[in-house]
């Protein structure tokens, strides 16, 4: 299970004295990818990489072969679940239980078999599949359980996914707690029937949700905490675009990024501070947002800043994701704020 360690020495990006966080690569030894997907509140950081050379085609649930890897007091070390051929680690909670999927090949299947997972740090594997995916695929198209987040108190949140060559996309979002999977679906205002496909994509430990919705034709961030729900997308030019939160942190600060305009605008990461601090009588006011992306421009004309994609935050305020360099090349990254 444990393959390989490395050291890594992490180096801040030269950043503006105004920027609102710094910034620092993260990048597996040997990979042609590095994705960084979750940190606790002990500095853990988890995620996974690729090896061989492929385009990835949806950020928020990878379609390539994948690799696990935590990375701890600079040292990476490789988790692959037994028996399996694939493995992407998406969230990590204060203990070091780990959650994702994996895929693996059973002799009862003609094809990959998917399966969600904890990791415990007792090291004991426990599978987390959705009831009615499809873990034995007969398409190519498969509707697998993706778990995105875990807290201190174990709940683990995550969507069902089709997860295809070519894409990704959710259909339903879940809360899955002592043994038991509850759906969450969002109840959008106007629409008491809610979300046509959603997901939970991050938990607090204090167990508020944040997530990702399709409405009117382009997709929200939602955030939830007991009976309070918000929706919002991030301001841009157009004020119109898709919207992903992607985490969430006890102080409900958020992180996410939009789709942007076009395909050449994607990846405009975004980090919000307490969403509600301005609500008067819970009236739902719009998030004030921090942009977040990665020193660096694109070699696009105009150029602009380097596409970048937040995926996890702890109480710090510490934030890791993903960026595309200017040579399109994919890195992990680490971004500490300061504020």
């Amino acid at each position: 299970m444990l393959r390989f360690s490395f050291t890594l020495l992490l180096i801040a990006v030269t950043h503006p004295l105004f920027a609102q966080f710094t910034y620092a690569p993260i990048n597996v030894p040997g990979a042609t990818s590095t994705e960084a997907r979750g940190i606790n509140n002990n500095g853990e950081i988890v995620g996974f990489y690729v090896i061989a050379a492929c385009v990835e085609q949806s950020m928020e649930v990878p379609t390539c072969p994948t690799h696990g890897f935590k990375l701890v007091n600079g040292r990476y070390i490789e988790l692959m679940v037994p028996t399996s051929f694939r493995t992407a680690i998406m969230g990590v909670n204060d203990y070091g239980d780990l959650v994702g999927f994996y895929v693996t090949s059973e002799l009862t299947c003609s094809g990959s078999v998917y399966h969600g997972f904890i990791w415990y740090h007792t090291n004991t594997v426990r599978k987390l599949d959705y009831p009615g995916t499809d873990v034995c695929p007969t398409s190519s198209s498969a509707a697998v359980t993706v778990p995105f987040g875990i807290n201190k108190a174990g709940t683990v949140v995550g969507g069902v996914w089709g997860i295809g060559p070519n894409s990704s996309f959710p259909s339903r979002g879940w809360v899955w707690r002592n043994g038991t999977f509850s759906t969450m679906n969002p109840t959008l205002p106007g629409n008491p029937a809610g979300a046509c496909c959603w997901s939970v994509t991050g938990i607090s430990n204090t167990g508020v949700l944040a997530g990702l919705l399709f409405q009117s034709d382009f997709w929200q961030a939602c955030m939830k905490a007991g009976t309070d729900q918000d929706f919002f997308t991030y301001p841009t030019v157009n004020q119109c675009c898709d919207t992903t939160a992607t985490g969430v942190n006890s102080a409900v600060d958020m992180i996410g990024f939009d789709g942007g305009s076009s395909s050449f605008s994607a990846g405009n990461g975004w980090f919000t501070k307490h969403i509600e601090l301005n609500e008067v009588n819970d009236t739902e006011v719009k998030p004030s947002f921090i942009k977040m992306a990665y020193p660096g421009q694109t070699n696009i004309q105009p150029p602009g800043p380097l596409p970048t994609f937040p995926f996890g935050i702890n109480d710090a305020r510490g934030v890791v994701g993903t960026y595309f360099d200017t040579n399109n090349q994919q890195h992990g990254f680490l971004a500490k704020p300061n504020f």
